[in-house]
């Protein structure tokens, strides 16, 4: 069976950015790898777009803000996101 690949957008502007980083989390840990090839699309607070090399591992929210006042942020390749419907082509 062909897995589906799905990209899973996460972070963003907004005031919940670190609970969208949890909620990431925890869809990435729950999906059916089986089923399901994952891409992480990481949104960073100054609204620009990455590619990370792993998706987040942070369960809660809490920790994600502890991490950011750390200075551990999300790294990886920006990213300009072009969806080809009917592909597996994500660039």
């Amino acid at each position: 069976m062909k897995k589906l690949r799905v990209g899973i957008v996460y972070g963003g502007r907004s005031g919940e950015h670190e609970v969208s980083l949890a909620s990431a989390a925890a869809v990435f840990k729950n999906l059916d790898r089986s089923r399901y090839d994952t891409v992480p699309i990481f949104i960073r607070k100054d609204g620009g777009w990455m590619l990370p090399p792993a998706p987040p591992q942070l369960e809660q929210a809490s920790a994600a803000i502890a991490a950011a006042r750390g200075g551990s942020s999300e790294a990886g390749p920006d990213a300009h996101v072009i969806a080809h419907p009917g592909s597996d082509t994500i660039l």
